[in-house]
């Protein structure tokens, strides 16, 4: 691991210190040398405009780039924005992140809907061509690598049913779903008085949980957590959230001949 520290160094030595932070919590769940595609698929709904103006999700996506940098061979990760449509923004890597993500959203801000299943799809289609991102029912040649994608939201989507069918059909594929929410949930509250009335404005993340608790997959190909505000998490909080269920799903896609 340490040419990856120094790669960081030399082309972008602001992000080594979170690198360091993700390279223990890799080492701690045995996966300092594993190799995966990354991908980080992010709402751009109107609700999510402030977050993009005001860096924070570029910060965010950072983050998201320092794992990449060990996970994949090229330090890159693919980015994915969808709200009415699904759309591939390209590759952000350690040369050219700088300001990526405030020039790819500025691209699509008229954007309000959010759909997951079209982003879902649209992922698939990507990276499993030959699947075309439709209904697949059983296991094809294991892969020699995994894809973990990273799906950012902070609300509902319009169309659950094509959510759901894309996860189903997904847990036949190498591909890990890690989605996370923004804002509170509603489950993020007590039971007293002043609890209740704030709870009246959560956030209800209950169809994520759902996602994450699917039935009649595969496996189980996904995981769920929110950050309560403005993307407001700690790095070393974030990278070990990421990893609670990903090894557990490496393991299980191995044992099915999903990946080799």
């Amino acid at each position: 691991m340490p040419d990856r520290i120094a790669r960081l160094e030399q082309s972008a030595p602001e992000l080594v210190e979170t690198a360091e932070v993700a390279r223990n919590t890799l080492s701690n769940v045995g996966l300092e040398n594993h190799q995966a595609q990354v991908a980080l698929c992010i709402d751009i709904s109107g609700t999510m405009h402030s977050l993009f103006a005001s860096g924070r999700i570029q910060a965010f996506a950072e983050k998201i780039l320092v794992m990449g940098n060990y996970f994949d061979q090229d330090a890159a990760i693919d980015i994915f924005l969808f709200g009415d449509e699904a759309y591939y923004a390209g590759e952000m890597n350690v040369n050219n992140f700088k300001g990526f993500l405030q020039e790819a959203w500025r691209k699509y801000i008229t954007v309000y809907g959010t759909y997951y299943g079209k982003a879902m799809k649209k992922i698939r289609q990507f990276y499993m061509p030959n699947n075309k991102g439709e209904k697949v029912e059983s296991v094809g040649e294991a892969a020699e690598g995994s894809i973990y994608v990273m799906f950012i939201t902070d609300g509902f989507t319009a169309d659950e049913q094509e959510t759901v069918e894309q996860m189903v059909w997904s847990s036949y594929e190498p591909i890990f779903w890690q989605f996370m929410a923004i804002g509170k949930s509603k489950d993020d509250f007590g039971g007293g008085f002043w609890d209740w009335v704030n709870k009246s404005f959560a956030q209800d993340f209950s169809f994520l949980k759902k996602l994450d608790d699917l039935q009649n997959r595969l496996i189980d190909n996904a995981n769920f957590f929110n950050v309560q505000k403005e993307l407001l998490i700690e790095d070393a909080d974030l990278y070990q959230k990421m990893m609670v269920e990903y090894p557990l799903w490496l393991k299980e896609a191995k044992a099915k001949g999903i990946l080799k």
